[in-house]
């Protein structure tokens, strides 16, 4: 076993002293951090030599994320776990062994386990086990992949939707998570670490976590209760349910062995008739951006949006049938152009400051480039498109592939 930890920081000078000394050793360290007041930089430059890697990274916590896989997965060593951590986790002093025994107990219950965490939180558990919970989320602040499961995660990197998440996870054990779950019966995008159990189920990979819980959460504000958020001390026996267990396992056996199939790609389907493109995935297709790009973070949704720069920015996609761009004018509203270099249509609405928009370019099946071009300031946040694409199966989404901030 090879493991590497990427551990995140953003000021709060006082909770990384406390939480990096617990993280103990028997890994390779990697620091990332993004802090923006001089206090946390002049941390950062004082010790992340120890880490062995590390690198400032900006453009919001998702971006950090992004870059913690693509860095790990890159790596010479070829690692074959890999750990996200951030520092306001503060782990017990015995958390490694434990977490990663979550693997083997795991296979002994007869699941491919594909992430494991030291941290449990009650609403977050799918099912309780002896010693540990299947999880319906684990988030980015305590987690260890397997490599396959973290280039799930990459691949497919996004923000969620949770209906999509309790479908998943109804079909594979007759459980609604809406039932009791942090978002209950809403309709709304969830942040990126909200996906990656289902897209790792999708795929027949399980989330296991530790209950009782070997972390604690240190500086929330406001704090655990009132974010309706409580550790575990314990098994969560409410959530025990062996029949639920059998048919999760049967059926994750089942996708694993390709007798069965929830699989995607990452993308975003809405009542299986279109499906929405964010601007880091519009690779899937024919697309070529030019000009000066620049990272808009916005979490919640997409997680990442393109910003036009100075000079402009354009966008040629080929896409069959409607599509339908959905822009916004920055902060102080700007222009666009949209061509449909098939049909001749041509579009130049003036985009609304700090409000969303949507344009759409009409087409039928015939597939043709269209053209998105804007001027200073404007910001790219997906393309839905109607019916079936032509998609690219050999792009690849990481960190590089995200404009500059």
């Amino acid at each position: 076993m090879r493991l590497a930890i990427a551990y995140s920081t953003k000021d709060q000078v006082d909770l990384t002293k406390q939480s990096l000394l617990r993280l103990g050793s028997g890994f390779e360290l990697y620091w990332c951090d993004g802090s923006a007041t001089e206090e946390g930089k002049a941390y950062f430059e004082k010790i992340h030599g120890a880490a062995g890697h590390s690198a400032s990274i900006y453009g919001g916590a998702d971006s950090a994320i992004v870059w913690k896989l693509s860095t790990l997965l890159n790596a010479p060593e070829n690692y074959t776990h890999i750990g996200l951590l951030e520092n306001d986790v503060l782990l017990d002093p015995d958390w490694l062994e434990p977490t990663m025994a979550l693997f083997e107990l795991g296979a002994r219950d007869g699941l491919d386990v594909g992430c494991v965490s030291p941290r449990s939180y009650v609403d977050r558990i799918l099912i309780q086990r002896d010693g540990y919970a299947v999880m319906h989320n684990v988030g980015a602040g305590a987690a260890i992949f397997t490599r396959e499961a973290a280039e799930v995660a990459l691949r497919t990197f996004r923000t969620g939707y949770w209906p999509d998440n309790r479908q998943v996870f109804a079909q594979l054990c007759d459980i609604d998570i809406g039932m009791y779950a942090a978002f209950r019966f809403n309709d709304q995008n969830v942040t990126s670490d909200w996906h990656w159990e289902v897209a790792l189920a999708q795929r027949g990979l399980a989330c296991l976590a530790l209950t009782p819980s070997k972390a604690d959460m240190i500086g929330q504000n406001p704090p655990l209760a009132q974010q309706g958020l409580e550790l575990t001390t314990g098994p969560v026996e409410a959530r025990r349910d062996d029949t639920a267990f059998g048919h999760f396992k049967y059926n994750l056996n089942h996708i694993r062995s390709l007798r069965a199939n929830l699989t995607g790609l990452g993308l975003l389907r809405k009542a299986g008739e279109s499906t929405l493109f964010f601007p880091h995935q519009v690779g899937m297709l024919q697309s070529t951006y030019q000009g000066n790009w620049r990272l808009k973070w916005t979490n919640g949704w997409g997680p990442f949006s393109y910003r036009a720069g100075p000079g402009g920015a354009s966008l040629s996609v080929h896409i069959a049938g409607s599509g339908s761009y959905h822009l916004s004018g920055g902060g102080a509203g700007a222009g666009t152009v949209l061509t449909d270099t098939r049909s001749g249509f041509r579009a130049e609405p003036m985009l609304p400051a700090n409000q969303m928009i949507t344009v759409t370019v009409p087409g039928n099946y015939v597939p043709r480039q269209v053209r998105l071009e804007l001027a200073e300031g404007a910001v790219f946040h997906g393309l839905e498109t109607q019916g079936i694409q032509l998609l690219d199966p050999t792009y690849r989404f990481d960190y590089s592939v995200l404009p500059e901030v």
